[in-house]
Order: C-alpha cells, then structure tokens, then sequence
C-alpha cells in the first residue's frame, strides 16, 4: 500500500484601501525553512510615514526568518522580530517617530507558531466548527481593557470607544513593551482555516453571523484566494463610514485530491 500524500497548505491574500487616503498594510507570504511564511504589517502615521515603516519591517523579517540558521521556530521569530525592530531604528531621523504593528505566522506540516506586537489579530476558524473563530493571539492595544473599564461602570462608552484604538505596544524601532509568541506549535487539522488580518478587519469579525458564515465556508472549500475575496467583500457591505485599510491572509489546510474521488 503506497503512504498517505501529505496533506496541503493552501493560501492567498487580499487587501483594500477603505476610506483611507492611503494603504499602510503590508502582506507578505513566502515559502522559508520547509514551511511557508505570512507576514502582516498595520502601518502608523508619523513624519516618517506608515506605509515606509510596515514594509521595511515586513521586508526585513522575511529576509531573516528565511535566511536564519537557527532551528528552533521560537527563536527564529524572535530573531526576526529584533533585526526588523532594528531596521526601522536604523531609518528613522527622531527615535519612535513612526511604527507599525506586527504578525507573522509559519506554518510547517501541521505546525502553527507565531509572533506578534500591536492589535493585528490572528484567528483560527476550525472545519470542525463552522460558525466560530478563535482568536489565538494577544490583542496589545487599550480595547480589551477599556471594554472591561466599561462594562464594570468605571469607564464613560465615549471614553471606552476613545481608548478602544490606542496601542500598548508596536514595533518602532525602540523597547517592545509587549510581545505576543506561541511557545509551542499548535496543531492544525484537515479543514482548519487561518487568517492574519490587521485590525481593519475587527469589525467584521465581532458581527460575524451564519449567514456570513455560510458563505465563507462555501469559498473556503474552493479556495484561499475565494476565502479572502469573500471576506473583502463582505467587509466592503458593512459601509463602514471610517473603514481603515483592511488586509487578511488565509492559510488553509486541505487533503489532497485523490483521482475521481
């Protein structure tokens, strides 16, 4: 009896402006260490612009984490996250002028590790159940506080929904106060979906309902690149009058097609 074919990643990316004037989010996917490689990178303002600051630390994670040496996938992301931290340092003319948040995903086989800082969220929507997603990583800005704040009376909903944008932590070329990063792998199955998304996608991941869902999981068994239009698309209906730039990318675990069957 021949052995069992692996089985496969399947990915894709997508992205829109909004209602911004300009895009700061940088994906980028890439195949590195026998794995593949998704980088998302949420751009923030300042004299030395988002957009410059998200795709030079992008730019240099990749070219670290693919060239790097060291085997073990923790260290490796570390590794990547201080030398493209010290990228952006190294460009800018005043320390901290501008920054940008950070999430990186390498799946191997079955294997999921990552490692972020700042609010870009990172979910894993299971085969096994269709109408949920799980966030996985660390949310560092002031929303998950300001929520609680709110919900206990100590906080005004203006005051909360204020708050709810502000950064704990972001890469900027100084001290990281707060790094998010899967000490151990976790694994995927057959049908498992992930999805790296900046925070322009939080919106639309909260009024998430079965009738979103139903129509995601329908792209999802065609196809990433079906998933992640869909997912555009369904962000695009919410008419969000302040639509910041929106970008996901979306590994999926499939089985390999057998002849016929």
């Amino acid at each position: 009896m021949a052995p069992p074919t692996p089985d496969t990643l399947d990915c894709a990316s997508a992205q829109w402006i909004g209602k911004r004037r300009e895009q700061e989010d940088v994906v980028k996917s890439l195949p590195a260490a026998g794995g593949m490689l998704g980088i998302v990178c949420d751009g923030m303002g300042g004299h030395l612009r988002g957009d410059c600051a998200s795709c030079v630390v992008a730019q240099e994670f990749a070219a670290v984490f693919a060239e790097s040496g060291v085997e073990d996938i923790p260290e490796r992301l570390t590794e990547a996250l201080h030398a493209a931290n010290r990228a952006l340092a190294a460009i800018q003319k005043e320390p901290e002028e501008s920054g940008t948040t950070l999430l990186a995903v390498f799946i191997r086989g079955h294997s999921l590790w990552w490692i972020s800082v700042g609010d870009s969220p990172l979910y894993l929507w299971s085969g096994a159940d269709s109408f949920r997603m799980d966030r996985l990583n660390e949310d560092h800005s002031m929303r998950p506080i300001a929520d609680c704040l709110y919900r206990k009376g100590e906080m005004s909903l203006q005051g909360a929904l204020r708050q709810r944008c502000v950064l704990r932590s972001a890469v900027m070329g100084g001290p990281m106060e707060l790094v998010d990063i899967s000490a151990m792998p976790l694994l995927l199955h057959p049908g498992d979906a992930v999805l790296a998304c900046s925070d322009g996608l939080q919106v639309w991941s909260e009024l998430l309902r079965e009738p979103s869902f139903l129509a995601l999981q329908k792209a999802r068994d065609c196809s990433s690149r079906e998933l992640v239009g869909t997912i555009m698309e369904q962000v695009k209906d919410m008419l969000e009058p302040q639509q910041d730039n929106a970008s996901v990318w979306a590994a999926v675990m499939r089985k390999p097609c057998t002849d016929g069957k």
